[in-house]
């Protein structure tokens, strides 16, 4: 994935008013390759921002760093949120 890609993902600290679009974890030989796995995948799945929790070990091998985020996808600032008919 091109950094022009993962750069658009705003990172949030909190849920925002939008549509959740799915879990990922980024895996990586620190915390660093691991958000950046994360932020790939986000990026394939068309997410807009991002939450992150925290690194943590992998349980199985204890090598590998795991990140978990959940995805959003929120519409631009210019249309309103949420349309007509969404629950």
């Amino acid at each position: 994935m091109s950094a022009e890609s993962t750069s658009s993902i705003k990172v949030v600290q909190k849920e925002p008013r939008c549509e959740k679009i799915g879990v990922v974890e980024g895996a990586g030989g620190n915390d660093r390759t691991a958000r950046a796995d994360a932020f790939d995948q986000a990026a394939e799945r068309g997410a807009t921002h991002i939450m992150l929790e925290p690194a943590q070990p992998d349980l199985e091998d204890g090598m590998t760093m795991i990140v978990t985020a959940m995805l959003y996808r929120c519409p631009p600032p210019n249309e309103v949120f949420p349309p007509v008919g969404y629950p």
